[in-house]
């Protein structure tokens, strides 16, 4: 039976009707406290996970200033070599352009000498005639 219907009838005292307002009351109280823990608890997690996420985004940004700065250097390193190929590829073609004119010349100047040897055997061998 219902305790409003018990009261009604009279089949309940005040002592009883006490007795089960505090029992409603402990529970409510308990139940209540087991909320407020788990309130707590949640909480708890969450500021956890907030420095967890802080972190994380801490490391993250260090992780990419680091990741430019090496960029920027593997950049800075990369174009130091390819003005120093460059140096050198036009060293080497200034050679190669100075070792042709060196062999053109060097050429003509014997073609010089095989024709003036030509005619000069070729004078011999008319006055020996």
């Amino acid at each position: 039976m219902n305790c409003s219907l018990q009261i009604a009838n009279g089949s309940i005292s005040a002592g009883e009707v006490d007795n089960q307002l505090n029992l409603l009351k402990d529970g409510t109280q308990e139940h209540i406290s087991r909320c407020m823990m788990e309130a707590r608890k949640l909480v708890e997690d969450i500021e956890a996970e907030e420095q967890n996420i802080d972190v994380f985004e801490k490391e993250a940004t260090e992780l990419l200033r680091a990741s430019q700065k090496k960029c920027q250097e593997v950049m800075a390193q990369s174009e130091e070599e390819v003005q120093l190929c460059a140096r050198e590829l036009l060293t080497l073609i200034d050679s190669v352009s100075k070792f042709k004119e060196s062999i053109t010349s060097t050429i003509s100047d014997m073609k010089d000498d095989y024709l003036k040897t030509v005619n000069a055997i070729s004078e011999i061998h008319k006055s020996s005639l």
